[in-house]
């Protein structure tokens, strides 16, 4: 049997974690999203993490400021702006954060669990 480091076993000990609440959640009209090694619960069940898309990508700049988070998404700031501003006006903002929350934090929706 391999042996695993300290950083390792943190690692499967919140992912086994993760797993539970995720469980929890599955067939609830909830949203899961992996950053940083961790599953936040997106929806209106009590005990989620978030309530809604917005409200985790507010975190999360205000978390990291606002050039590490688009960063963090692969944008540059000017085009993330300009993104969302097309978005908004062609009515597809949602579409748009959408996108990122499925590419870079690997949304999954739990209702179809």
């Amino acid at each position: 049997m391999e042996a695993k480091t300290g950083k390792e076993l943190l690692e499967t000990i919140y992912y086994e974690d993760a797993q539970k609440r995720i469980d929890h959640y599955k067939g609830t009209d909830s949203l899961v999203v992996w950053c940083d090694n961790n599953a936040y619960i997106i929806g209106y069940e009590m005990g989620s993490d978030f309530h809604t898309i917005i409200e985790f990508l507010k975190y999360r700049i205000k978390l990291m400021g606002f050039e590490k988070f688009t960063h963090e998404i692969d944008s540059a700031e000017f085009n993330f702006i300009i993104e969302l501003l097309d978005g908004i006006e062609e009515g597809l903002a949602s579409d748009y954060l959408g996108e990122i929350m499925q590419e870079v934090y690997q949304m999954e929706d739990l209702s179809q669990c």
